[in-house]
């Protein structure tokens, strides 16, 4: 199993422990943040290296009368990891958003409850 593989399991099952966590249990919800956003910052170096042969593919394509469009098609069918890490990693960046929404709600209530 690749790192990449690796990577996307761990978002995968953090994701997973998330949608069966208790929504009052904050503790639980921060190892889940701190393992999403760790997890991210490795994926986007990753994003970044499939990009550049992306990119690369697209270029030497271009450069020997292809067209764009057609260059584009090409590159999505030699590194499919673009597409694939472009929409998970987009949902999981939203899941991210979603707990830090839950924290903060959790924060404000024991706050208020101590008024």
């Amino acid at each position: 199993m690749s790192n990449l593989e690796k990577a996307l399991n761990v978002l995968t099952e953090n994701i997973k422990e998330y949608r069966t966590c208790q929504i009052t249990d904050g503790i639980r919800l921060l190892e889940i943040l701190q393992q999403l956003t760790a997890t991210l910052f490795y994926l986007e170096k990753e994003r970044a290296s499939y990009h550049e042969k992306f990119q690369n593919i697209i270029n030497a394509q271009v450069m020997s009368g292809e067209s764009v469009a057609r260059s584009e098609n090409t590159a999505h069918k030699q590194v499919p990891e673009m597409y694939l890490l472009r929409h998970i990693m987009t949902s999981a960046y939203e899941c991210v958003g979603a707990i830090r929404t839950t924290i903060s709600y959790i924060k404000i209530e024991i706050n208020n409850s101590k008024n």
